[in-house]
């Protein structure tokens, strides 16, 4: 056990050094980056690229079922910076990295990030509840139990705001606000009428994100 504990430290020291060296790791996101392997307990986690690495959990036991485990497990438990054990519900994880790609946990389940840039993009499914009564209070995202409800699942694009870890709707409202960080950019897409706007929102993400490109640390 000793010797597990130095192992752990050991890979815990070298995260560290690693992060205290981002002034000079950094490189600029393409398509080729690779994030290294682990649990991100933070959006500062996924940013800095400095997960928990898969080698420090201990339950769910990292192996091939470890990822559908991870669907089904109420807690995950693994080494801590000075070898103790912490056990944390796997609902506050922020998500993990799986062969070199992040997934964010969102709506109860983990998903790709499969667009990175200052401006991230992914896609998700979230459960409605509709209700066959009209009531100008009810709440689609909330089910109420008294009420007479039909359920689907619909298709939701979020955004990470990869400068403050804000997750927001994909809305022509939030792309406008986001892109105000580029005074070309945002004069750029408002000169358009508002029906094109809506239309080429993703455009002018990407525009935005080769204009102001993201980096990680290696």
């Amino acid at each position: 056990m000793k010797q597990l504990y130095i192992v752990i430290l050991s890979i815990f020291s070298l995260i560290a050094a690693q992060a205290q060296d981002d002034s000079t790791n950094l490189v600029k996101y393409d398509f080729s980056f690779e994030f290294k392997e682990g649990i991100y307990l933070s959006f500062d986690n996924f940013k800095n690229n400095n997960p928990i690495p898969y080698e420090a959990i201990i339950s769910p036991e990292f192996s091939d079922d470890f990822f559908n485990n991870l669907d089904t497990a109420d807690n995950i438990t693994f080494y801590g910076e000075f070898g103790s054990p912490i056990t944390i519900p796997i609902d506050k994880l922020w998500g993990y990295s799986k062969n070199g790609k992040p997934y964010i946990l969102w709506a109860e389940k983990f998903n790709l990030i499969p667009f990175i840039g200052s401006i991230s993009h992914f896609i998700t499914t979230v459960k409605v509840y509709y209700s066959t009564f009209h009531d100008p209070f009810y709440d689609p995202y909330s089910y109420n139990p008294g009420a007479r409800v039909y359920q689907s699942d619909e298709l939701r694009q979020l955004l990470i705001d990869m400068q403050t870890g804000q997750i927001i709707d994909y809305n022509l409202k939030n792309v406008e606000a986001l892109l105000k960080r580029d005074a070309q950019v945002y004069e750029e897409f408002m000169k358009l009428g508002k029906r094109k706007r809506a239309k080429q929102m993703f455009y002018y993400v990407k525009y935005f994100n080769e204009k102001n490109p993201l980096y990680l640390q290696e």
